[in-house]
């Protein structure tokens, strides 16, 4: 059931009285943190500057032009919106660039634990990735077939048992031979020196690094 009207326009002010606090405080952070959960509540960028920035600066104005903070505070609180607004802008960027990029997940046969792939895989589409989820124990053959039919760009495997690495090697020849431009990033406890040294392969050793590691070896296969 979607919020009533009177929720959104109350949600929409507590936004706008944060970030004009956090302009006060002079708090960077907290003035970035205010603009990325309107840009979460779906807020379009027309609604976080007219709503949001616009009337805190104007009272930051107002406070300046009757005294109550310094020319310094005011000058602050330009400066870490114009930051804040490059950041954010920066960010819509690099997300509008990920969509479209299609990214697998799986781990290789005989690989039963999941868990961390999925994060990875909850990560990657909160950053704007095309998302395809095969899960545990995928056989090579049936990993390239669906490389293949879902058209992806990376491929993120998980290896976390005994001889995971050298099946993980497996599935990437097989991907390879149907897909050759399809970059790969490996993760889990299994990863050995083997992988390491494999071109078109990028490791991903926390899962807070998984979608850095899927631009990395996208943007590195695109300057091939």
């Amino acid at each position: 059931m979607d919020d009533p009207p009177g929720n959104e326009s109350r949600e929409l002010a507590a936004l706008a009285r944060a970030y004009a606090e956090a302009l006060l405080c002079g708090d960077e952070v907290a003035a970035d943190a205010v603009i990325h959960d309107a840009i979460e509540a779906n807020l379009s960028v027309a609604e976080v500057s007219e709503d949001i920035i616009a009337p805190a600066l104007w009272l930051v104005g107002e406070l300046w032009q009757r005294g109550e903070i310094s020319v310094a505070d005011e000058h602050l609180a330009t400066e870490i919106t114009l930051r804040v607004l490059a950041l954010h802008h920066e960010a819509r960027r690099v997300q509008r660039a990920r969509s479209g990029r299609r990214v697998l997940l799986a781990t290789p046969s005989g690989e039963l634990h999941v868990v961390g792939l999925r994060m990875v895989g909850g990560l990657l589409r909160e950053a704007g990735y095309d998302v395809v989820m095969l899960g545990a124990d995928v056989p090579a053959a049936a990993l390239a077939r669906s490389a293949s039919r879902h058209e992806v760009d990376a491929i993120c495997l998980s290896v976390t048992m005994a001889g995971g690495a050298d099946r993980a090697l497996i599935s990437i020849y097989e991907v390879q031979q149907e897909r050759p431009s399809t970059g790969f990033v490996i993760g889990g406890r299994a990863v050995t020196s083997r992988l390491l040294v494999r071109p078109g392969i990028e490791i991903c050793s926390r899962v807070s690094d998984g979608v850095r590691a899927v631009d990395s070896i996208l943007n590195r296969a695109a300057l091939n």
